[in-house]
Parts: C-alpha cells; sequence; structure tokens
C-alpha cells in the first residue's frame, strides 16, 4: 500500500461539483441491453473502467435485463427465481433483485469496478470467469431476502445480526439494505468478495477468518464518488464505518494480541483482521510475502478444522523472520492516528462531501478531522482521491481552511452547516482517541465554530474559550440571490495572530459573488486553534459539506489525477507497472533458494525502492536482468515459476475443459495427450497441439460420458525451456453438497431407489434423508422410510430405499434435511411411478 500523506486528498484542491444525496444509476452510464443470448454472453459484454491503485473509474459498462432467465454462474443448479425478483448481468456478475433499476445498476457498477481488485487480491481469477459469472442477491428487505433464500433451499435468512451473508451451499451472496446509504454499498461488496473466493476453488474454508473477513472488510472499507464514477477500496483512513476505531479498541481490550494469536482465534474480530491486511500489505516486500503465502494455502486447500493450524504453520514458513513480522505488526498498530472521528451524528460520505442521514432539528453533529503529519505515521492518512479545484474555495498556505457547502435546495431555509476550528482537548479525550476505551466528554474541548443558519446568516460562538461573545453577520443580498440559484457556498478562513478573516463565495452564473470580513480574537485563542484540526458541524439537513485543508505536496502527481489516466490497468497501490514480473521472480527465488543464492536479500533491496516512483524505471531494467539470470541459472527447472504458466482442468456446463494462463508477453507451444479413462483402463486418446499466445486459453476437451477421470499429459515450451507436467481430473465436477436419485427393481419386483449425496467441500455435514410414497387416487397413510446422514467433505454416499411395487401410480418423494457447516439446506428429489 502507498503511504499516501495528506497530498491526496488535502493539497490546494477543491472539491466535487454538487452530487446527488441518494446514489443514481444515471452516475454509471450503462448500456443497457437486450437479452439476446449474444448480447448477454459474458465475452461479448463489455467493462471499460480504468484503474490506479485501489481507485476505479468507470466510463461505461453494459448492462442487461433477463426477468426470469437464470443465468449460467457459480451456483448454478443451486440458486433460482423468487417472487418480485428479477435477474440482471454484467460482464462478471448477475444480480438478482427486486430493487429498482436504479440500484441494481449502482450495485452491479460497484462490483465491476471491484472486480479487478478481487483479482488483484487473490492472485487469480476464477476459472472460467470468461463464460460464466458470479451469482449475487440484494433484496429490498431482510424479510424478502429470507424468501429468497427460501427458494434457494436455505431452512434460514441471513444471521440476525449480519447485514448479509454469503453461502458455503450454493456460492451466493445475499445481501439487504440497511439504513446507511454506505453501508448499502459496503455489503455487497463485502459479500461478493466471499463469492469471489469461492468462485476460486469451490468454497472459502481454506482459509481462516482474518483472510476471509479481513479482505472482504478491507475491500469494502470503501469511498465512491457518484459524480466521477469512481470507487477507491482498501481505503484505510475514512470516517463513517471507521474500522480504524474498531481495532485499536479491539487490539488494546485484547491486551495487545499477536498475529499469530489472532490467527489462532476463530472469532470474528473486525478490527484485527482489518489490520493484519493492511500491515501485510503496507510493503513490497510483505506484500509478495503475503500473495504467496495465500497460495500456498489455497493449494494447501485444508478443511475448516485444520484450517487454522495450517495457516499458522504456513505463515511462518513462508515469513522467514517471523518474529520481526510479528514486531513490525505491533510497531504498525501503536503508530495508528486516524485522520477522522465521529462524534456524534449519523454522518455519510459521498467522495470528498459529507452529510447527515438524518433530520433531526435539534442536535449539532460534529465529526473530526484531524490528519497526523505524514512525519509521524508510517500508515496511509486519507487514502482516497482528492478533492477537486473549485473556483469558490482559496487554499494558498497552511493558515488557511475551507469548505464547500452544497445546499440541498428543498432544504435551504432550514438548519446549520459548518465548520469548527479546534483548539486543546482534554487529557481525558487525549487517552481515549488512543485507545477508544471508556468514554469520551466531547464537550470538555474547545471549539471556534462558524455556522450557517438557514442559509441567510453566520453564527461564530466558542465553547471553553473564556471571554469569547458570540457575534452574527447577515449574508447579503447579492449572496442569498446566488445561493438560491445555485445553491453552493465557499467558506474560507485564514487564521492570523490576532484575527480570523472570513470570506464566503457563492457563483451567480455570471460572476463570484464575495463577502469578507474580519473577526478580533486574542492572542491565546489563536495560539489555541490550529487549522489543520477541524471539525464538521451539522443540524436539521442534508447539506453536504466538502473540507479543505493544506498541506505541502509530498507525493507523486500521478495519485492527484486520476480520472485523467484513462488506459492504465495497476492494481498495486505504488503504480509499478513491472509488478507482474516482481511477482513472478519473487516466487522463483522462494521455490529455488537453494539455487540462487542470497536472491531474496537482493530482492528485498529492489522491493524496497518501490514506494518511490521515480526509481521504476531502474526497477523494471534491473528486474529484467535479474530474470534472464535466474533463466539461465535454472533452465527447465525454473519454468513454471518464471513463467507464471498456469494450467488445469475445469469445467463448463459440467463439461471439462483445459483452461491454460499465459500471464507473459511471450507465445507459449503447448502439445498434449488427452486420456480417458474408467477403472484405471484408456477408452480412448486425443491429441492438442497449439501454439498459445499471452493471455487466457479455454481449450475444448472432446466429451467422454463413460470416463471417470481425464488424464492431460502436457508438453510445454516457453523462451527456450521446457515441462513436462500431468493433470489428473474427474470427468464430472464435483460441486459441494448435491442429491440424485435413480430407480431400479430388483429380483422380486420391488422398486429399489438410491439416493446419492455427496459432501461439502469442509466441514461437517450431518442430516437426515426421508423417501416418502403418496398414491395419486386415493388416501392412504404417509409411508416413510429414514436414514440418518453423516458425510465427509468430497466424500459420496448412497443411501437405498425399498419400496414394494404397485400397480396404482405413486409420487415418490426424496428429501435430505442437512446441516452443512452450520448451513441448513433442504435438498429434494421427486419421480412419478
Amino acid at each position: 500500500m502507498k503511504k499516501l500523506s495528506l497530498t491526496l486528498l488535502l493539497l490546494l484542491l477543491a472539491a466535487c461539483q454538487k452530487e446527488p444525496q441518494a446514489d443514481t444509476a444515471q452516475t454509471v452510464q450503462p448500456q443497457t441491453t437486450t437479452s439476446s443470448a449474444m448480447e448477454t454472453d459474458p465475452q461479448q459484454m463489455q467493462v471499460d473502467l480504468s484503474v490506479q491503485g485501489y481507485t476505479s473509474t468507470l466510463h461505461k459498462m453494459d448492462i442487461a435485463f433477463l426477468g426470469k432467465t437464470i443465468p449460467y454462474t457459480y451456483s448454478d443448479g443451486k440458486i433460482g427465481n423468487s417472487r418480485g425478483y428479477d435477474w440482471w448481468v454484467s460482464k462478471h456478475f448477475a444480480l438478482k433483485s427486486d430493487l429498482p433499476k436504479e440500484k441494481v445498476t449502482l450495485y452491479l457498477a460497484l462490483l465491476e469496478m471491484a472486480y479487478p481488485h478481487y483479482v488483484a487480491l487473490f492472485g487469480m481469477e476464477p476459472p472460467n470467469i470468461e463464460r460464466q459469472r458470479i451469482a449475487v442477491v440484494y433484496g429490498s428487505s431482510r424479510d424478502r431476502v429470507r424468501e429468497a433464500m427460501l427458494d434457494d433451499g436455505f431452512l434460514r435468512g441471513v444471521h440476525k445480526t449480519a447485514g448479509g451473508e454469503t453461502m458455503f451451499y450454493n456460492r451466493a451472496g445475499y445481501n439487504f439494505p440497511s439504513h446507511r446509504e454506505h453501508h448499502q454499498r459496503y455489503i455487497v461488496i463485502h459479500e461478493t468478495m466471499h463469492a469471489f473466493h469461492m468462485a476460486l476453488n469451490g468454497h472459502s474454508t481454506w482459509a481462516p477468518n482474518w483472510i476471509t473477513e479481513g479482505l472482504a472488510d478491507s475491500v469494502a472499507h470503501h469511498v465512491y464518488d457518484a459524480k466521477q464514477k469512481q470507487l477507491t477500496v482498501m481505503v484505510f483512513d475514512r470516517a463513517p464505518m471507521n474500522y480504524i476505531e474498531t481495532g485499536l479498541k479491539q487490539y488494546y481490550s485484547a491486551d495487545k494480541p499477536t498475529l499469530e494469536q489472532i490467527n489462532d482465534d476463530p472469532a470474528l474480530k473486525r478490527g484485527l483482521n482489518f489490520f493484519i491486511i493492511h500491515y501485510l500489505l503496507s510493503s513490497p516486500e510483505r506484500a509478495q510475502y503475503f500473495a504467496y503465502f495465500v497460495q500456498q494455502l489455497r493449494l494447501a486447500n485444508p478443511h475448516s478444522d485444520a484450517t487454522l493450524s495450517t495457516a499458522n504453520s504456513l505463515l511462518k514458513h513462508t515469513f522467514k523472520d517471523w518474529q520481526a513480522i510479528e514486531q513490525g505488526f505491533a510497531d504498525f498498530v501503536q503508530n495508528i492516528k486516524p485522520s477522522f472521528h465521529i462524534v456524534s451524528g449519523p454522518w455519510e460520505q459521498n467522495g470528498n462531501a459529507y452529510w447527515l442521514r438524518n433530520t433531526d432539528s435539534n442536535t449539532l453533529s460534529r465529526l473530526d478531522i484531524n490528519p497526523a503529519l505524514t512525519t509521524d505515521v508510517s500508515h496511509p492518512v486519507m487514502d482516497f482521491p482528492a478533492p477537486q479545484v473549485n473556483a469558490l474555495i482559496d487554499l494558498t498556505n497552511k493558515h488557511q481552511v475551507a469548505a464547500l457547502i452544497e445546499f440541498e435546495p428543498a432544504q435551504l431555509q432550514r438548519g446549520e452547516i459548518g465548520i469548527a476550528m479546534q483548539g486543546k482537548r482534554s487529557e481525558q479525550n487525549q487517552q481515549y482517541r488512543t485507545t477508544f476505551i471508556g468514554n469520551e466528554q466531547a464537550n470538555d474541548d474547545q471549539l471556534l465554530k462558524l455556522l450557517i443558519v438557514d442559509a441567510e446568516r453566520l453564527i461564530i460562538t466558542a465553547r471553553n474559550f473564556k471571554d469569547f461573545q458570540p457575534v452574527q453577520i447577515a449574508l447579503s443580498p447579492e449572496l442569498k440571490a446566488a445561493l438560491a440559484q445555485h445553491a453552493t457556498l465557499g467558506l474560507n478562513l485564514t487564521l492570523g495572530s490576532s484575527q480570523l478573516t472570513v470570506g464566503l463565495k457563492a457563483d451567480n452564473g455570471t460572476n463570484i459573488i464575495g463577502q469578507t470580513f474580519t473577526l478580533a480574537l486574542s492572542t491565546k485563542i489563536t495560539a489555541a486553534l490550529d487549522t489543520q484540526k477541524i471539525s464538521l458541524l451539522s443540524k436539521n439537513n442534508n447539506h453536504q459539506i466538502t473540507p479543505y485543508l493544506f498541506a505541502t505536496p509530498a507525493g507523486d502527481a500521478k495519485y492527484l489525477n486520476l480520472a485523467a489516466q484513462n488506459q492504465t490497468q495497476l492494481t498495486d497501490p505504488w503504480l509499478f507497472t513491472g509488478y507482474k514480473l516482481l511477482n513472478r521472480v519473487f516466487r522463483t527465488c522462494q521455490q529455488h533458494q537453494r539455487k540462487l543464492v542470497n536472491c531474496d536479500v537482493e530482492l528485498s533491496k529492489l522491493m524496497a525502492k518501490i514506494p518511490q516512483p521515480s526509481n521504476h524505471t531502474a526497477i523494471n531494467a534491473e528486474l529484467a536482468v535479474i530474470f534472464n539470470r535466474y533463466k539461465t541459472l535454472l533452465g527447465n527447472s525454473g519454468f513454471s515459476a518464471l513463467s507464471g504458466i498456469n494450467s488445469g482442468v475445469y469445467y463448463h456446463h459440467n463439461k471439462a475443459f483445459l483452461r491454460v494462463e499465459n500471464p507473459t508477453d511471450f507465445e507459449l507451444q503447448l502439445a498434449a495427450q488427452v486420456s480417458f479413462a474408467t477403472a484405471g483402463k484408456v477408452l480412448n486418446k486425443h491429441h492438442l497441439r497449439q501454439l498459445l499466445k499471452p493471455g487466457i486459453h479455454n481449450i475444448h476437451l472432446p466429451a467422454s460420458t463413460q470416463a471417470q477421470t481425464i488424464v492431460v499429459e502436457q508438453d510445454l515450451n516457453w523462451q527456450g525451456l521446457n515441462k513436462t507436467r500431468e493433470i489428473s481430473a474427474a470427468n464430472v465436477p464435483f460441486n459441494g453438497v448435491g442429491m440424485t436419485l435413480t430407480q431400479t427393481k430388483n429380483n422380486a419386483g420391488d422398486w429399489l431407489f438410491t439416493a446419492t449425496l455427496s459432501g461439502p467441500y469442509s466441514g461437517a455435514t450431518t442430516g437426515q434423508i426421508t423417501l416418502t410414497a403418496t398414491p395419486f387416487i386415493q388416501l392412504e397413510s404417509v409411508m416413510t422410510q429414514k436414514h440418518p446422514v453423516e458425510i465427509a467433505p468430497y466424500a459420496v454416499q448412497n443411501y437405498q430405499f425399498k419400496f414394494t411395487a404397485s400397480s396404482e401410480p405413486m409420487l415418490i418423494t426424496v428429501t435430505a434435511l442437512l446441516d452443512v457447516d452450520g448451513e441448513e439446506i433442504r435438498l429434494i428429489k421427486r419421480i412419478n411411478l
């Protein structure tokens, strides 16, 4: 993660234009298509966005309405239609919802903007994502979502304490809106990260809580600018749903737990998980080790009861100096100083603008902004795109502070909104802001408050400053006329040694209208105030206010002009163009350290230079030299790590195909013999020979209905290196818990029904399976047969029922009521006799 400093947000930049209070679909410019097969094919649908670090800017995307047509997703066969719900699709996602089109469009846009960051954080895409989508359900209420879950075979709704839930059984995320607009966006980004995680290899329980929830919470800890169509994920330092404060309280309440202790504790601690993810991703070197660790953990694929111990062992094996990592984590957390603190009020954030969700007419809400100096902290500070320059804002030196107030026109004549400059904070409150344990006495703080009241006058009051008398001034008729026309006001403050100069600005469409006056202050008051420490204040309105603080530029200019970088696709936070090559070189070093002596030391020194953009050209050149040296030293043994080429057998509509990923800039020669076998006996063979360009290739394999297994013997040639690789896979895909039902007759003429249950990817599955025979013509007593069920992961078990043949037509129903790793589901199969 880049250390972004104040320059990202606070520089001499001015603010976003008026942004609607509620997010609307018009802001994402969807290209809505019809539901024809060609136009809804994921390979035909387009998403045009640019990515810089953790920020995605959407330019255009395709969205199609499918109605009741169920699209092909990773939940295939395990998700269906529901009353009042319709299906919508974008390139990578299928959304089942009963919400208005505007909300559906917003959520699909957010997910497409988040998608490249999902990929970057896990280091891979789900297999077959080019032709298959990730399923998402977003209902209009908790009760409506529960309906959809019951329709999909679950016996309960979302947990009472959850704002959404992604289910192991069908790999679909279920969401419903809370009253918080920010959370409405957060939850769909969070839950779909889980669904993405499960789509990689069928489930997510191969990773401990701090990865599954830590990554989902971190990526959903976002700032969204609807006007700019810009989503920033992985935001560390922001105001609403502030995980910094949550994490600090959990950290100090638990007596400063170590990384190992957090890993070994299955309890969900969102703030601590959030800290681990950001710490491990906060330097290029740790980020490489983390990516390598996640890859090794995924390949180990432990069952849920072995996940924590496996992760513990792999962490210490991957990170060579574990004690240094633990000490670094402790230092990282104890160094954290959040820039934002919501003292009171339900504040929402749109881009750089803040507004109150409620319409309370009596309470003045307060949001403190106290950014730490970049020399004092090692974590990102206000790490989301800066506000844009605005003609109503003056900001030229550190003695100035400003705010852009965007009035809700319908509320122009009511409410109070403005800013306060902070003075001294009490010792008790200072301690509270360190650990967030105990109580805060907000009324003890010194504040100089400037409030615009009813868009007609400015009132200046003070708290805990002696000998200050409240004063007020009316807005000039010209200024009020401009506000009535454009509803936007610039509030500009300049603090001198013995006075405060206040400048008000508005635009009447032709000219900038100004009103300036000076407030005399004692030197004791001016000495206590700080223009870099302010509070946003609001009461009885939904106006938006964008703060402007001054900071000396300390970062690279490219971080500040995200919208202008239309063609960039750089997901690493340092915007290093050689990041993917570095990843391959790093993994080569990890896998061949005996031959590549001191390679880890060499790469460590190189990666330490990455945070400084001026080093990038030289680093890329050095990486190329290192890559060629490793290639010469390792020869064919370095093929896999150096090339990053990966292949495997996957399934499209249950039919096997060979997927080959070539992430390099060079062609790959593939020669393969594909054998289809049953019980070790080869039924037939097929030969492949292809020249594969850079990219992902899904290679069709001929169908063999009789085969049980597929063996692919590959000969790969890339850049003069050769690799022989054998892949073995089942001819029929494993899809977690499921049931099939067949019928036969024995020699005595009795019906034999065989229910075949497959186990989960991970965790325990128990329950009961019941056969019920029901006649069609006449009433009879209920006839049932039952078996207890207990299935291990990846296991397949048969349950047989015998039923005396009858001349009367019957309905045979087999029902399995199962608890699948904590999820209660119902599976039903029926046969008409």
